[in-house]
């Protein structure tokens, strides 16, 4: 069987990742430091239609408020965190969407309609 897609030529780096992108809502500093208060990080850029959170890693989180030219939608992430602490007070920030328990994933939404699979391993 064929794979679907060609693996890419051999290429520079003129391409690369740059920011996994989550709905901000009308200010996007809520979300900002919403998701800082979780997962640390550090604050690049903060505005009310803006936002820019780096995680370890280089890791970056954009909220954006949609307008015309940025028509930004709810995004999901997925979290993995340490068994036991399903009933930390983090939880109560999210609202639940469904819970597979055989699996140890929780789905959850944020405030702003983003949704997150928090992941709890052993």
């Amino acid at each position: 069987m064929k794979p679907m897609l060609e693996p890419s030529p051999p290429r520079d780096r003129s391409l690369s990742f740059f920011s996994v992108n989550l709905a901000g809502g009308e200010n996007c500093s809520l979300p900002l430091h919403f998701y800082q208060s979780i997962l640390g990080g550090e604050v690049v850029k903060e505005s009310f239609g803006h936002a820019e959170l780096v995680l370890s890693g280089n890791l970056k989180l954009v909220f954006s408020k949609p307008t015309e030219h940025c028509p930004v939608r709810p995004g999901t992430i997925t979290l993995e965190w340490e068994k036991g602490k399903e009933n930390d007070p983090i939880f109560q920030r999210f609202k639940p969407v469904t819970t597979l328990e055989t699996k140890g994933y929780h789905l959850l939404e944020d405030p702003w309609g983003n949704w997150v699979w928090v992941y709890f391993f052993k």
